[in-house]
């Protein structure tokens, strides 16, 4: 048995190895290369993951996975924002990209250089801050104990059976922990601002979303609207606004909220909270760790990632899930919904 550790460079994935090579005997250190020059993958950042890998005595590969993840990530993104949604990257990277191919490629490479067998198993771990967890009811993810850096909202979307192969030791550890841990323990490591910011994107979303679709419509002005059709102002293009969005909208007599975006007519539809909220919303393109929910199912959902969990039933409706809040909330389409049962993450989807 082998484990291969995924380096960003940064201080999460190192103290993650750190921590690894100390219970794993053959063990590798990798990074993937998904686009040029973008943050998570640019020379800087390799370099720091291939020192740590020299000081924990491990051997380091790179795998360049930058046309899969255009296909499968940078294509949807663009997709879902023509289509007036707000995508999230980071969750369609971790199933296609990060835990599926990038794991196959490394299988693929660690069996052809001789550091494999053809019949020995591969775990993969990361340095996300959720845990893998066993119950009587099969294995999960579940959150990490620390509350305020929990990714498991990211990661709903990893194969089920992808879950036997994975290891998350940072789950079990809060990050003020984890600095600690890379100072003492002299870690190659940088520490720079936390993003949520779509990682291959340079400058502006506008440039980028014009550039690799070809078209501009997205970036022209257009008419603010409430939702009885009357004009309240104007855009400057829908590209910039999301639902939700209550800054930015120069509106008087506010506050107002973005309550819809629609491309084809180049409108921004505004609403106050009251109304721009809503308690019942569908699903699609999910992904379950239990049996689906044929029946209402109480649980918990999160309808963004860094927000408060809100009570909640989901069961199967035509083409997908019907999910009914316990409150009316902002939900905006192209965001995940995730569900949980207390501390286990029992599935999500595209909310539609």
């Amino acid at each position: 048995m082998v484990l291969a550790i995924a380096l960003s460079g940064g201080v999460d994935s190192a103290v993650a190895a750190a921590l690894l090579a100390k219970r794993y005997k053959r063990m590798v250190g990798a990074s993937h290369v998904i686009w040029p020059d973008s943050r998570c993958c640019s020379a800087e950042v390799l370099d720091r993951a291939r020192q740590t890998c020299r000081v924990l005595g491990i051997p380091y590969l790179q795998e360049d996975l930058v046309g899969e993840f255009r296909s499968r990530v940078v294509e949807d993104f663009i997709a879902t924002y023509l289509q007036g949604k707000t995508p999230n990257p980071c969750v369609i990277c971790n199933k296609h990209i990060r835990f599926d191919t990038f794991y196959k490629r490394l299988l693929a490479s660690l069996r052809s250089g001789d550091l494999l067998g053809a019949r020995e198993r591969l775990l993969f771990a990361t340095g996300h801050y959720a845990r893998i967890v066993k119950t009587s009811g099969g294995t999960f993810l579940a959150k990490g104990i620390d509350s305020r850096k929990d990714q498991s909202y990211m990661l709903y979307q990893v194969d089920r059976q992808m879950l036997s192969n994975m290891v998350l030791p940072l789950g079990e550890y809060r990050k003020t922990e984890v600095v600690s841990l890379a100072e003492r323990m002299g870690l190659p490591y940088t520490r720079v601002r936390e993003s949520q910011d779509a990682c291959f994107v340079k400058g502006s979303y506008v440039d980028f979303l014009c550039e690799q679709s070809g078209t501009t419509d997205l970036a022209q002005p257009g008419e603010i609207v409430d939702l009885r059709g009357r004009v309240l102002g104007r855009h400057r293009g829908t590209i910039h606004y999301t639902v939700g969005q209550r800054r930015g909208l120069g509106l008087a007599d506010g506050p107002w909220y973005v309550a819809a975006i629609e491309p084809g007519t180049a409108r921004v539809v505004v609403a106050r909270q009251e109304e721009a909220g809503r308690r019942e919303f569908r699903i699609d393109r999910s992904n379950w760790f239990m049996e689906a929910p044929l029946d209402p199912r109480a649980c918990t959902v999160k309808i963004r990632y860094q927000i408060d969990e809100i009570p909640c039933t989901v069961q199967a409706a035509d083409r997908g899930f019907r999910v009914l809040m316990e409150h009316s909330h902002i939900v905006s389409p192209g965001q995940s919904a995730v569900f949980y049962d207390r501390d286990l993450l029992i599935g999500g989807g595209i909310i539609l």
